[in-house]
Protein backbone atom coordinates (compact mmCIF):
# COMPACT_ATOMS: atom_id res chain seq x y z
CA UNK A 1 0.00 0.00 0.00
CA UNK A 2 1.41 3.39 -1.07
CA UNK A 3 0.12 6.29 1.04
CA UNK A 4 0.52 10.06 0.87
CA UNK A 5 -0.28 12.25 3.87
CA UNK A 6 -2.06 15.47 2.96
CA UNK A 7 -4.11 18.12 4.74
CA UNK A 8 -7.74 18.61 3.76
CA UNK A 9 -7.19 22.06 2.23
CA UNK A 10 -4.47 20.80 -0.12
CA UNK A 11 -6.60 17.82 -1.12
CA UNK A 12 -9.51 20.11 -2.00
CA UNK A 13 -7.13 22.17 -4.15
CA UNK A 14 -5.83 19.02 -5.85
CA UNK A 15 -9.36 18.08 -6.83
CA UNK A 16 -9.60 21.35 -8.72
CA UNK A 17 -6.28 20.94 -10.57
CA UNK A 18 -6.37 17.16 -11.01
CA UNK A 19 -2.94 16.62 -9.42
CA UNK A 20 -1.30 16.60 -5.98
CA UNK A 21 1.80 18.84 -6.01
CA UNK A 22 3.18 19.37 -2.50
CA UNK A 23 6.04 21.76 -1.83
CA UNK A 24 8.55 18.89 -1.69
CA UNK A 25 8.08 18.33 -5.41
CA UNK A 26 9.63 21.72 -6.15
CA UNK A 27 12.22 21.67 -3.36
CA UNK A 28 13.33 18.03 -3.48
CA UNK A 29 12.07 16.76 -6.83
CA UNK A 30 9.65 14.16 -5.51
CA UNK A 31 6.54 13.58 -3.41
CA UNK A 32 7.08 11.85 -0.05
CA UNK A 33 5.00 8.70 0.47
CA UNK A 34 4.97 5.81 2.92
CA UNK A 35 3.67 2.30 3.28
CA UNK A 36 0.99 1.39 5.80
CA UNK A 37 3.82 -0.07 7.90
CA UNK A 38 5.60 3.30 8.00
CA UNK A 39 2.85 5.93 7.96
CA UNK A 40 1.96 6.19 11.64
CA UNK A 41 5.59 6.74 12.66
CA UNK A 42 6.00 9.40 9.97
CA UNK A 43 2.84 11.20 11.08
CA UNK A 44 3.89 11.15 14.73
CA UNK A 45 7.36 12.45 13.86
CA UNK A 46 6.26 15.40 11.72
CA UNK A 47 2.55 16.11 12.25
CA UNK A 48 1.72 15.55 15.93
CA UNK A 49 -1.21 17.73 16.97
CA UNK A 50 -2.54 18.24 13.42
CA UNK A 51 -6.25 17.48 13.07
CA UNK A 52 -7.06 17.97 9.38
CA UNK A 53 -5.01 15.18 7.78
CA UNK A 54 -6.05 12.63 5.19
CA UNK A 55 -4.30 9.58 3.78
CA UNK A 56 -4.40 9.09 0.03
CA UNK A 57 -4.19 5.43 -0.97
CA UNK A 58 -2.35 5.37 -4.29
CA UNK A 59 -2.34 2.59 -6.88
CA UNK A 60 1.20 2.50 -8.37
CA UNK A 61 -0.15 1.03 -11.61
CA UNK A 62 -2.25 4.15 -12.21
CA UNK A 63 0.50 6.71 -11.54
CA UNK A 64 1.52 8.96 -14.41
CA UNK A 65 4.81 9.83 -12.62
CA UNK A 66 7.68 7.43 -11.81
CA UNK A 67 7.74 5.69 -8.43
CA UNK A 68 11.09 4.86 -6.82
CA UNK A 69 11.96 3.11 -3.54
CA UNK A 70 14.77 5.02 -1.85
CA UNK A 71 16.38 5.75 1.52
CA UNK A 72 14.44 8.30 3.57
CA UNK A 73 14.97 11.97 2.78
CA UNK A 74 14.87 13.50 6.24
CA UNK A 75 12.98 16.78 6.43
CA UNK A 76 15.71 18.20 8.71
CA UNK A 77 18.33 17.47 6.04
CA UNK A 78 20.18 14.78 7.99
CA UNK A 79 21.52 11.91 5.85
CA UNK A 80 19.96 8.46 5.69
CA UNK A 81 21.69 5.86 7.82
CA UNK A 82 22.69 2.34 6.66
CA UNK A 83 19.83 -0.08 7.16
CA UNK A 84 17.02 2.50 7.29
CA UNK A 85 13.87 1.27 5.54
CA UNK A 86 13.29 2.44 1.99
CA UNK A 87 10.35 4.75 1.28
CA UNK A 88 8.26 5.22 -1.88
CA UNK A 89 9.01 8.53 -3.62
CA UNK A 90 6.95 9.75 -6.59
CA UNK A 91 9.00 11.80 -9.06
CA UNK A 92 6.28 14.10 -10.34
CA UNK A 93 2.74 15.14 -9.47
CA UNK A 94 0.26 12.55 -8.24
CA UNK A 95 -2.60 12.37 -10.74
CA UNK A 96 -5.75 12.14 -8.63
CA UNK A 97 -7.17 9.26 -10.69
CA UNK A 98 -4.35 7.16 -9.13
CA UNK A 99 -5.92 7.81 -5.70
CA UNK A 100 -8.14 4.82 -5.00
CA UNK A 101 -9.19 5.64 -1.44
CA UNK A 102 -9.27 8.66 0.87
CA UNK A 103 -8.80 7.71 4.52
CA UNK A 104 -9.67 10.03 7.39
CA UNK A 105 -6.61 10.40 9.61
CA UNK A 106 -7.38 12.56 12.66
CA UNK A 107 -5.00 12.78 15.57
CA UNK A 108 -5.94 11.44 18.99
CA UNK A 109 -6.84 13.79 21.88
CA UNK A 110 -3.17 13.86 22.93
CA UNK A 111 -2.12 14.87 19.40
CA UNK A 112 -0.64 11.53 18.35
CA UNK A 113 -1.73 9.26 15.50
CA UNK A 114 -2.74 5.60 15.48
CA UNK A 115 -3.37 3.37 12.48
CA UNK A 116 -6.91 3.65 11.11
CA UNK A 117 -8.83 0.43 10.51
CA UNK A 118 -8.32 0.68 6.73
CA UNK A 119 -4.57 0.09 7.03
CA UNK A 120 -3.43 -3.49 6.75
CA UNK A 121 -0.57 -3.14 9.19
CA UNK A 122 1.98 -5.90 9.76
CA UNK A 123 4.97 -6.65 11.93
CA UNK A 124 8.24 -8.55 11.41
CA UNK A 125 9.39 -11.29 13.79
CA UNK A 126 12.05 -13.95 14.11
CA UNK A 127 10.32 -17.14 13.00
CA UNK A 128 11.42 -18.83 16.24
CA UNK A 129 8.75 -16.69 17.92
CA UNK A 130 5.98 -17.80 15.54
CA UNK A 131 6.02 -21.61 15.31
CA UNK A 132 2.46 -21.58 14.01
CA UNK A 133 3.79 -20.27 10.67
CA UNK A 134 6.60 -22.77 10.13
CA UNK A 135 4.62 -25.19 7.99
CA UNK A 136 3.23 -22.56 5.62
CA UNK A 137 6.57 -20.77 5.28
CA UNK A 138 8.33 -24.07 4.56
CA UNK A 139 5.84 -24.93 1.82
CA UNK A 140 6.29 -21.49 0.25
CA UNK A 141 10.06 -21.88 0.25
CA UNK A 142 9.93 -25.37 -1.20
CA UNK A 143 7.62 -24.32 -4.04
CA UNK A 144 9.38 -21.02 -4.81
CA UNK A 145 12.95 -22.37 -5.01
CA UNK A 146 12.43 -25.97 -6.18
CA UNK A 147 13.80 -25.11 -9.62
CA UNK A 148 17.07 -23.94 -8.01
CA UNK A 149 17.30 -26.62 -5.31
CA UNK A 150 15.53 -29.69 -6.73
CA UNK A 151 16.70 -31.95 -3.90
CA UNK A 152 15.16 -29.80 -1.16
CA UNK A 153 11.85 -30.58 0.50
CA UNK A 154 9.60 -28.68 2.90
CA UNK A 155 11.51 -30.43 5.68
CA UNK A 156 14.69 -28.72 4.47
CA UNK A 157 13.13 -25.39 5.40
CA UNK A 158 11.75 -26.67 8.69
CA UNK A 159 15.26 -27.79 9.60
CA UNK A 160 16.52 -24.33 8.63
CA UNK A 161 14.02 -22.63 10.93
CA UNK A 162 15.23 -24.69 13.87
CA UNK A 163 18.44 -22.60 13.86
CA UNK A 164 16.57 -19.30 14.22
CA UNK A 165 16.57 -19.30 18.01
CA UNK A 166 20.36 -18.88 17.97
CA UNK A 167 21.16 -21.92 20.08
CA UNK A 168 22.71 -24.08 17.36
CA UNK A 169 25.84 -21.98 16.92
CA UNK A 170 25.10 -21.43 13.23
CA UNK A 171 23.96 -18.13 11.71
CA UNK A 172 20.63 -18.97 10.07
CA UNK A 173 17.84 -16.65 11.18
CA UNK A 174 14.54 -16.46 9.32
CA UNK A 175 12.23 -13.47 9.68
CA UNK A 176 8.53 -13.37 8.84
CA UNK A 177 6.02 -10.58 8.18
CA UNK A 178 2.65 -11.17 9.84
CA UNK A 179 -0.46 -9.01 9.55
CA UNK A 180 -2.84 -7.95 12.31
CA UNK A 181 -4.90 -11.14 11.78
CA UNK A 182 -1.80 -13.34 12.27
CA UNK A 183 -1.64 -14.16 8.56
CA UNK A 184 1.79 -14.91 7.09
CA UNK A 185 2.74 -12.41 4.38
CA UNK A 186 6.39 -13.15 3.60
CA UNK A 187 9.75 -14.35 4.86
CA UNK A 188 13.51 -13.94 4.42
CA UNK A 189 16.62 -15.59 5.88
CA UNK A 190 19.98 -14.23 7.05
CA UNK A 191 22.43 -17.11 6.64
CA UNK A 192 26.15 -17.79 6.81
CA UNK A 193 26.25 -19.94 3.65
CA UNK A 194 23.58 -19.87 0.95
CA UNK A 195 24.90 -22.91 -0.93
CA UNK A 196 26.17 -21.12 -4.02
CA UNK A 197 28.76 -23.39 -5.68
CA UNK A 198 32.32 -22.04 -5.71
CA UNK A 199 31.36 -18.79 -4.01
CA UNK A 200 34.30 -16.86 -2.54
CA UNK A 201 32.25 -14.12 -0.87
CA UNK A 202 32.56 -14.26 2.95
CA UNK A 203 28.86 -13.79 3.69
CA UNK A 204 26.52 -13.54 5.38
CA UNK A 205 23.84 -13.91 2.72
CA UNK A 206 20.29 -12.73 2.20
CA UNK A 207 18.37 -15.85 1.20
CA UNK A 208 14.88 -16.83 0.10
CA UNK A 209 13.15 -13.45 0.22
CA UNK A 210 9.56 -14.32 -0.62
CA UNK A 211 6.28 -12.41 -0.34
CA UNK A 212 2.94 -14.06 -1.02
CA UNK A 213 1.41 -12.72 -4.26
CA UNK A 214 -1.61 -11.31 -2.40
CA UNK A 215 0.69 -9.16 -0.22
CA UNK A 216 3.00 -7.78 -2.89
CA UNK A 217 3.40 -4.06 -3.63
CA UNK A 218 2.53 -3.22 -0.02
CA UNK A 219 6.05 -2.72 1.35
CA UNK A 220 6.39 -6.22 2.83
CA UNK A 221 9.60 -7.13 1.00
CA UNK A 222 11.07 -3.74 1.88
CA UNK A 223 10.22 -4.21 5.57
CA UNK A 224 11.66 -7.73 5.66
CA UNK A 225 14.88 -6.66 4.00
CA UNK A 226 15.25 -3.64 6.28
CA UNK A 227 14.70 -5.80 9.36
CA UNK A 228 17.33 -8.28 8.16
CA UNK A 229 19.85 -5.50 7.50
CA UNK A 230 19.31 -4.10 10.98
CA UNK A 231 19.85 -7.54 12.47
CA UNK A 232 23.07 -8.02 10.48
CA UNK A 233 24.34 -4.65 11.72
CA UNK A 234 23.45 -5.64 15.28
CA UNK A 235 25.60 -8.74 14.83
CA UNK A 236 28.51 -6.56 13.69
CA UNK A 237 28.59 -7.34 9.96
CA UNK A 238 29.72 -4.65 7.53
CA UNK A 239 28.47 -6.15 4.29
CA UNK A 240 25.84 -8.53 2.95
CA UNK A 241 25.66 -10.68 -0.17
CA UNK A 242 22.93 -12.31 -2.20
CA UNK A 243 22.37 -13.92 -5.54
CA UNK A 244 19.29 -13.46 -7.67
CA UNK A 245 17.93 -14.94 -10.84
CA UNK A 246 15.75 -12.05 -12.02
CA UNK A 247 15.51 -9.30 -9.39
CA UNK A 248 18.78 -7.46 -9.99
CA UNK A 249 17.12 -4.13 -10.82
CA UNK A 250 14.90 -4.30 -7.70
CA UNK A 251 17.93 -4.73 -5.46
CA UNK A 252 19.90 -2.05 -7.31
CA UNK A 253 17.12 0.42 -6.49
CA UNK A 254 17.81 -0.35 -2.82
CA UNK A 255 21.54 0.29 -3.00
CA UNK A 256 22.89 -3.17 -3.81
CA UNK A 257 25.67 -3.38 -6.39
CA UNK A 258 26.48 -6.01 -8.99
CA UNK A 259 29.52 -8.20 -8.29
CA UNK A 260 29.56 -10.97 -10.86
CA UNK A 261 27.57 -13.44 -12.93
CA UNK A 262 27.31 -17.05 -11.85
CA UNK A 263 25.21 -20.17 -12.37
CA UNK A 264 23.19 -22.28 -9.97
CA UNK A 265 21.85 -25.59 -11.24
CA UNK A 266 22.73 -24.35 -14.76
CA UNK A 267 20.54 -21.26 -14.27
CA UNK A 268 22.15 -17.80 -14.68
CA UNK A 269 22.26 -15.66 -11.55
CA UNK A 270 23.84 -12.39 -10.44
CA UNK A 271 25.80 -12.03 -7.19
CA UNK A 272 25.29 -8.67 -5.42
CA UNK A 273 26.73 -6.86 -2.39
CA UNK A 274 25.49 -4.21 0.03
CA UNK A 275 27.74 -2.28 2.42
CA UNK A 276 25.94 -1.80 5.74
CA UNK A 277 28.60 -0.30 7.97
CA UNK A 278 31.72 1.85 7.98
Amino acid sequence: MILHLINRTDWEAAQQTGVVQPASLASEGFVHCSTEHQMVAVANKYYTGTNDMLLLHIDPKLLASPLKWEPPAHIDGSPALPGEPFFPHIYGPINIDAVTEIIEFPSMPDGTFVAPSQLNTFTVHNIAQTPQHWGEAAQWGFEAWAHEFPNDTAQTYLDLYSHSDGTSGRLAETFVAIDSNDMLLGCVTLIDDDELPNATEPGPWVAALFVHPSAREHGVANALLSYLISRAQQLGFKQLFLYTEDKQSWYEQKGWRYLRNTKLNKLPHVVMQLNIGS
